[in-house]
Order: structure tokens, then C-alpha cells, then sequence
């Protein structure tokens, strides 16, 4: 129905004009008042009810074509070319001048094509004069209600085609941006973790050659399989997992590092990269910058439509300033109102020596884990 409704395609514009010029004329044929003795049901014999219907189906299509007559002009040249550029002295002119050449054709018509066929059915004819009042009278009941209930209907179906081509615009611009906030992150984390392993390798460390085997796994999975708009939750917990081993590997025993997976995640899919960032941020801004017993604590536990993302670290008392944070949580910040705009739960608390994250995002049921 929706698709019959709101289609731009010509074979169902024309099914759409179809259907309502059809309910016109039932209209009209059905709601017209018996007539003297070709009435139904005032006992004529069956020949005159015949045509009493024939006299009702001719008349009703002559006026139906006047209508057509008065509305096609109207709506797709009066309308459009005067009336929407607000050039109301025109449209007026305009609208008298269709009304005028409108009823010139509803005289022709019935005057020389409708008359002649309801004198050979042996019907009552009106005069020249009166089809000539009727012509300029008529034109004003008939036309001027289809054409409002025409015009109407035009308009309203132009809103709703214009509301669901904003909607369309709008989901276009949502993910151009998700595109592009995504692949912020991708140099942004790179750009941090080879840092670290930079570091580990001027001190010839053996465990530079470990670290890098999990950065090729983590920048394959953010690379490749990152692209999709929604990815395995097993394969996102486990990047990071992955990046609390290498910072393990890199601050050791100095930060205490406790992490906890809960639920059962298996067969969940969730848009990408919306925890790491914040991971991420717990190390670089928080405890790494602290000399004296850093800690960090994270929490993540999958419900059945939900996974619950809980992070506190220490940091410094000294609030870092804003442009040195980065673009990583506003990043999330951004990619989370656009994706879940009235689903996700974001609350980022910061107090003198802790900061904390709490988040809550919607999740899919996948029959496997890519």
C-alpha cells in the first residue's frame, strides 16, 4: 500500500489517478437521485431503468471530464508555476482564465455530445440558455470540490514523499559521519600503540617482537573487519584484552590492572570501536600520569539486549586540559548519538582523583561470531 501510495514510478502514478478518478465517478453514479419515471422502483418496466443508468453513467463521465479538465491544469501548471512562487495576481488571472476556457468546454460538451445522446435515449434536454448557465454554475460545485479534494491529496502525498526524502538525506549524512568518525580511530590508536612498542624496542626488549603479533591482529580486525557496520562482541572484547596485555607489557607491575568479562557474549554483534576509545583514554590520560599506586578497573557484562560497560581509573588531581585529550571520547560521544540516538546510556563522571565511565549499548543477536 505504502509503495501504491508514495511511488514516483509512472505505472503507479497512473494506477493512483486511475483509482481515484474510478471513485469519482462511482461517487457521483451511485449518490444521483432517481429522476421522474425512469426512476428504480417506481414500477417502469425494465427497459426505462436501463436507461435511467445509461443516462447516469453518460452524465456522470461528462461532468467527470470536466473535472479532469479543470484539475490537471490547475495542479501541475497553476499551482506550481504561480501559486508556490507566491505570484498570487497571476494565479488568480490564471485561475479565472482556466475557469473561463473550462466552461466553454463544458458547454460544447453538453450542448452538441451530451444532448444529442440523451435525446436519442428519449430524455429531458435543457436549453441552450440553461446549459449555458449551467456551464458557467456547475463549474464552480463539481471542479472546485474535486479540485480542492484533488489538490489535497497531491499535497499531501509531496509532504510525505519530502519527509521520507529528508529521513533518506538524513541516514546518508549519519553515516558519511560514521565513516569518518571510524576512521579517526584507526590512526589514533595506531599512532598510541606504536608508541609503545617504539619505546620497548630501544630498550631491545624481547617482548617487542609480542607485542607487535598482537598489534597485527588488533589493526587486521579494526582494518578489515571494522568496516561492517556491526561487529562480533567476542572479537571486540578480545581487542581489548589484547590492548590491557600490551600496556600490561609496558607499565608491568607499576599500574594495577584488573579487568573483568561477565555474561555471555557469544552470538552478539554491536557497532565498533565504541570501548577501546575509552580504554584508551583510561591509560594515557589517567593512570600512566600518576606516580604513586595508579589503578584501573573495567567491567564489561553482556546482558541478552544490552552490554554494560563500567570503567574507573585514577588520574592525576590536575584536570588535563581539553585540547590535550584528544578526539577519542568526544569521537564516541558523537558515533553513540548517531547510531543510538534514544537507546545507548553514556554517563562520564570525573572527580579529583578518579574518573569513571559508565555506558550501556544496545545489542543484536547474531546466529555466529564473525
Amino acid at each position: 500500500m505504502q509503495t501504491f501510495i508514495f511511488s514516483r514510478g509512472r505505472a503507479q502514478t497512473i494506477k493512483r489517478h486511475l483509482v481515484f478518478w474510478v471513485s469519482c465517478f462511482l461517487l457521483a453514479a451511485l449518490t444521483y437521485p432517481p429522476h421522474g419515471a425512469f426512476g428504480p422502483g417506481n414500477g417502469v418496466d425494465v427497459d426505462g431503468v436501463t436507461k435511467y443508468y445509461e443516462m447516469v453513467a453518460i452524465r456522470s463521465f461528462s461532468h467527470l471530464l470536466c473535472q479532469m479538465l479543470f484539475c490537471y491544469p490547475l495542479l501541475y501548471f497553476l499551482v506550481p508555476v504561480f501559486l508556490w512562487k507566491r505570484e498570487y495576481p497571476q494565479f488568480a488571472g490564471m485561475l479565472l482564465l482556466l475557469l473561463a476556457i473550462t466552461s466553454l468546454l463544458r458547454f460544447t460538451l453538453f450542448a452538441f455530445i451530451y444532448n444529442p445522446i440523451m435525446q436519442g435515449l428519449k430524455f429531458y434536454v435543457n436549453s441552450m440558455e440553461q446549459i449555458a448557465r449551467n456551464s458557467i454554475t456547475q463549474n464552480f460545485e463539481g471542479p472546485a470540490f474535486i479540485g480542492f479534494l484533488f489538490i489535497s491529496l497531491k499535497l499531501f502525498k509531496d509532504w510525505q514523499q519530502k519527509q521520507s526524502d529528508n529521513l533518506d538525506l538524513r541516514k546518508e549524512n549519519a553515516n558519511a559521519e560514521l565513516l569518518l568518525l571510524k576512521a579517526q580511530i584507526h590512526p589514533h590508536f595506531l599512532f598510541n600503540t606504536l608508541n609503545n612498542i617504539y619505546s620497548f624496542t630501544l630498550d631491545k626488549s624481547p617482548q617487542a617482537k609480542r607485542m607487535v603479533k598482537m598489534l597485527e591482529g588488533m589493526l587486521h580486525y579494526m582494518i578489515e573487519e571494522c568496516e561492517q557496520p556491526l561487529v562480533s562482541l567476542t572479537k571486540e572484547i578480545a581487542v581489548i584484552k589484547d590492548y590491557f596485555e600490551l600496556e600490561r607489557i609496558r607499565y608491568g607491575d607499576s599500574i594495577d590492572m584488573q579487568l573483568e568479562i561477565t555474561g555471555d557474549h557469544a552470538g552478539k554483534v554491536i557497532s565498533p570501536l565504541l570501548m577501546i576509545p575509552f580504554v584508551e583514554n583510561s591509560f594515557k590520560h589517567g593512570a600512566s600520569k600518576i606516580l604513586r599506586d595508579p589503578w584501573i578497573r573495567l567491567l564489561i557484562q553482556a546482558d541478552k539486549d544490552v552490554v554494560h560497560f563500567s570503567l574507573t581509573n585514577s588520574k592525576p588531581a590536575e584536570e588535563v586540559p581539553k585540547d590535550k585529550k584528544g578526539i577519542g571520547l568526544c569521537n564516541v560521544r558523537k558515533r553513540l548519538e548517531l547510531l543510538y540516538p534514544t537507546e545507548h546510556l553514556l554517563v562520564i563522571e570525573s572527580t579529583k582523583n578518579t574518573f569513571t565511565v559508565n555506558m550501556q549499548i544496545p545489542l543484536q543477536s547474531f546466529a555466529y561470531d564473525r
